[in-house]
C-alpha cells in the first residue's frame, strides 16, 4: 500500500490511472488478493487495513473510493481489455469475514458477466513452482509499448525498460499457460462463493 503521506498517495493514484486510462491492454498478476480495480468498497478497506495498518483512515478510504472507479476506465477505449490470474487461495482468504468475501467473489461474478472485456482466471493451488512466485505486478500495453506496475508497502515502482518488461511478459505467459481455463475458473470462483454462504 501507499505511504501515508497525502501528496505521495495522490501522486501513486494519478500514476496508476494515467497507466490504466492510456492502456490498450491491462494483464495481471494477482497471488494475494482480488485485483484493486475488481474490489468491492468493504473488501478494498478491509484489505488495506490490513496491509497497511499504520494508515489513517482517511487514506484508507481515499484508497477503497479510488478503486471503486477504476473498472470504468475498460469502458473508455474501444478494443480496451483486462486479464486477470488471481490464485486460488485469493477465492478461500476471507477479507473482511465470510460476508465481505462472500459479496466480493459475487461482485466478481458479476463484473466478468457484464464485461466481455474482462477476464479473470484462477490459477489451482496445486499448480507446481511457477514463474509468478516473485510477486504480483500488472502489465499495462498501450500502442505495442509495456509497463509493468508493482505495489509495494511504500507506494509503487513503474518499470517501463524494454528488457524488464519483458521478462515480465514471459512470466505472464507461463501464469496463462497454467492457469485454469475462463469457464473453469468461474466455476470456482462460485463455488468458493456457495461456500461461503452456505457455511
Amino acid at each position: 500500500m501507499p505511504v501515508t503521506d497525502p501528496q505521495s498517495l495522490d501522486e501513486h493514484l494519478d500514476r496508476l490511472l494515467a497507466l490504466e486510462t492510456a492502456a490498450d491492454h491491462i494483464h495481471g498478476w494477482h497471488p494475494t488478493l482480488m485485483p484493486g480495480m475488481l474490489q468491492t468498497a468493504d473488501y478494498a478497506r478491509a484489505a488495506i487495513r490490513a496491509s497497511a495498518p499504520a494508515l489513517p483512515p482517511h487514506d484508507v478510504e481515499g484508497i477503497a473510493a479510488a478503486r471503486l472507479t477504476r473498472i470504468d476506465t475498460l469502458g473508455q477505449a474501444a478494443g480496451r481489455r483486462a486479464r486477470f490470474v488471481i490464485s486460488e487461495d485469493v477465492l478461500t482468504r476471507a477479507v473482511g469475514g465470510p460476508v465481505v468475501h462472500a459479496q466480493q467473489l459475487g461482485h466478481l461474478l458479476t463484473l466478468v458477466a457484464l464485461r466481455p472485456s474482462l477476464e479473470v482466471r484462477v490459477l489451482p493451488a496445486s499448480a507446481a513452482a511457477h514463474a509468478g512466485l516473485a510477486g504480483e505486478f500488472t502489465m499495462y500495453s498501450a500502442g505495442g509499448r509495456r509497463s509493468v506496475f508493482i505495489e509495494t508497502l511504500m507506494g509503487g515502482t513503474i518499470i517501463d525498460r524494454v528488457e524488464r518488461t519483458l521478462l515480465y511478459a514471459h512470466v505472464w505467459d507461463d501464469l496463462q499457460g497454467r492457469a485454469a481455463s475462463p469457464a473453469a475458473s468461474l466455476e470456482m470462483i462460485e463455488a468458493a462463493r456457495s461456500a461461503l454462504v452456505q457455511a
